[in-house]
């Protein structure tokens, strides 16, 4: 399978000094891709910087949830696989989600046949849906909501002159 160049525009870079070529290409099965080949060092430059920006910022970002993650499992985790013990799976389910939404009850029963049993599936609950698991615990943590706020907060990329 080969990726066949559908169109290269050639057009002046951001600062005016240099060009650009933007390719765009398609697949056997219609997947797509493109890039851009800046061939201005100025603006080459710029784009390297704001691509270390935008990394040093989702790296910041992940250290916040590695955080507050942490700090969810330290602080909550034994409450939180209590609330769930010694019951079937679909009462977990209804006291997880409330009786609907995500994930629904066929989708929870596979998580947990897939995570080894209903104790594991929660434990990976409370740190990859922290938010709803707090929720669900009725806890209010100011340095875990902190830590989530701040890192929402800090969605929007980094933008502007570099």
């Amino acid at each position: 399978m080969s990726w066949e160049i559908m169109r290269t525009e050639t057009g002046p870079c951001e600062c005016g000094e240099g060009t650009e070529t933007f390719t765009f290409e398609m697949d056997d099965w219609n997947r797509t891709r493109s890039s851009t080949e800046i061939h201005c060092p100025k603006c080459r430059e710029k784009k390297k910087r704001q691509i270390e920006a935008e990394q040093a910022h989702e790296k910041k970002r992940d250290e916040q949830l590695q955080q507050a993650q942490q700090l969810a499992t330290e602080r909550y985790l034994p409450q939180w696989l209590a609330l769930f013990a010694g019951m079937t799976k679909k009462a977990a389910w209804e006291r997880y989600t409330g009786g609907s939404g995500y994930p629904a009850l066929g989708t929870f029963y596979q998580h947990v046949k897939h995570s080894g049993s209903l104790s594991q599936y929660m434990e990976w609950c409370l740190t990859n849906d922290l938010e709803r698991s707090l929720c669900v615990l009725e806890v209010e943590d100011q340095e875990i909501d902190t830590l989530l706020q701040e890192r929402a907060r800090l969605w929007k990329p980094t933008s502007g002159p570099m």
